[in-house]
């Protein structure tokens, strides 16, 4: 019975019967509002549809054969045969018999009852007149008696719209080589077919909804009854454990940020720059940084940490305070002694000595000093690169390929220093691999490295901020519906 009391369930609920039967006519009262709701708008909806779907044949047909026919072609017959009435056979003129073949043929391939006609402007006698016609006989320079002038509104553009006859029109002008329209090739066909289609549709959809209903009654009444109860009482403990979860989850996201550098702080120090920043989870294992070291010099990083989610956020919360605490103190040494020094603190940190290579957490990462009195960028890498654009030529300088930490490689790693000598308006991009790694695109394939410097060389001359905005909508656009595979860190600093 659909109000029948599991074991234990007055234990949870003092009143289990009447929740029971309340959530059951709350559930099915939902149903039916639901199902007379689809009975009232499914006509609209699907006359609606039917529609549309005969209008995008209609105008597909039209582009179809504007590609086909030539505007010349029509420019051509007005000025050759300038009254009504001088061209009577379709065979007269080869440039008419050309255009004529290629209406009938659509017609025919495609089923319209209606003429497909090609029209023109009489700009003297301002009115539309017949060009050219799929039917047999010609119809030429006779005055057009349809909605004239919904057609002239967008004579230029094309469109479709719907006749005061119920006739659904689609057109497309043909344009000459100054890009003006010598005319327009329109195609009609009668309302009442999609009304028809619409109707059927409706009649099917109200029998599927009255018989969903009954079926989604029987079985409401007959058996959800049973597993109410028990999932009101299971759905309310794991509420509970799930928003204990997220609210942990989002302060470590709140303690996450305020450890990274705002944008105010490469706004401080540089003349332009982007972050972008896409956790893959609420908490990221990516994350970028800075730290003055005088009124000329500085030093930027972006990182990418063992994981994700929360397991990556706190490798990433030792990573970055570490860079707090050895680059200040150690701010006369260059990156790649930097990272050396880094490394040996996050396998102590870690108790990482004497394991057994190929395991353990780490973080790959691209450390810059740049001294703009100098005009110099150091620049040291842990299987990260460094992407340079100087003077328009964008040059990838790739990191040592070992981690920071980890048991992957020996403890003691040694990295090497890269001197850039740069010129005002010269741009760097440190980013760590989610961004290229993340599958999309039609192939469902890795978006790659070419692809970003390609996208690089095609923005680099734009302002900072337009370039994020880019890289996010290219990187957005190529996941698509995929899942995120990872974190995405992009840092751009105008030097």
């Amino acid at each position: 019975m659909a109000g029948a009391l599991l074991p234990g369930a007055s234990a949870l609920n003092p009143t289990p019967n009447r929740t029971s039967r309340r959530i059951l006519l709350i559930l099915y009262g939902t149903l039916f509002v639901l199902c007379a709701s689809l009975i009232g708008v499914a006509h609209w909806y699907e006359l609606k549809n039917q529609r549309e779907e005969t209008f995008s044949r209609l105008e597909s047909i039209v582009s179809g054969l504007a590609d086909q026919i030539p505007a010349k072609h029509v420019e051509n017959l007005l000025a050759k045969y300038d009254g009504r009435g001088m061209l009577i056979k379709n065979t007269q003129d080869a440039w008419y018999y050309v255009m004529h073949e290629h209406l009938r043929k659509a017609a025919e391939r495609n089923s319209i009852e209606l003429p497909i006609q090609v029209l023109a402007y009489d700009s003297v006698k301002q009115e539309l007149q017949h060009v050219a016609t799929s039917l047999e006989q010609p119809d030429f320079r006779s005055t057009f008696t349809g909605d004239g002038r919904a057609i002239l509104q967008a004579y230029a553009t094309g469109g479709h719209v719907t006749s005061s006859t119920d006739e659904l029109l689609a057109f497309k002008p043909l344009l000459n080589d100054e890009g003006h329209p010598a005319g327009i090739i329109l195609i009609r066909t009668p309302g009442s077919e999609a009304t028809a289609s619409a109707m059927a549709a409706l009649l099917r959809n109200i029998l599927i909804a009255l018989v969903l209903f009954a079926v989604a009654g029987f079985v409401l009444f007959r058996y959800v009854g049973k597993w109410v109860q028990q999932n009101e009482a299971d759905r309310f403990a794991l509420t509970t454990r799930n928003l204990d979860i997220t609210d942990s989850i989002a302060y470590a996201g709140k303690i996450q940020r305020a450890l990274v550098p705002p944008p105010s702080a490469y706004a401080a120090l540089f003349t332009d720059s982007f972050i972008i920043d896409r956790p893959k989870d609420m908490v990221s294992g990516d994350f970028h940084w800075c730290h003055p070291i005088g009124a000329d010099e500085c030093f930027v990083a972006a990182a990418d940490c063992t994981g994700h989610g929360l397991p990556g956020a706190m490798m990433a919360a030792i990573g970055c305070s570490l860079l707090n605490e050895i680059v200040p103190a150690n701010a006369d040494k260059d990156p790649a002694e930097l990272l050396t020094m880094i490394n040996t603190r996050l396998v102590a940190t870690l108790h990482q000595q004497g394991r057994k290579k190929g395991g353990g957490d780490g973080m790959d990462i691209a450390l810059c000093r740049i001294d703009r009195h100098q005009r110099e960028i150091l620049f040291a890498g842990a299987f990260r690169p460094l992407y340079w654009l100087h003077q328009g030529q964008l040059t990838v300088i790739n990191g040592d390929r070992r981690p920071i930490g980890g048991a992957h490689y020996d403890l003691e790693r040694k990295f090497t220093c890269h001197r850039l000598a740069y010129h005002p308006g010269d741009r760097i991009y440190l980013f760590s691999d989610g961004y290229v790694d993340q599958f999309g695109g039609p192939e469902r394939e890795r978006f790659m490295t070419a692809r970003l410097t390609d996208l690089l060389n095609s923005i680099h001359h734009l302002p900072m901020e337009r370039q994020a905005t880019l890289l996010d909508e290219a990187f957005l656009s190529w996941k698509g519906s995929e899942d995120q595979v990872d974190d995405v860190c992009l840092l751009g600093l105008a030097v």
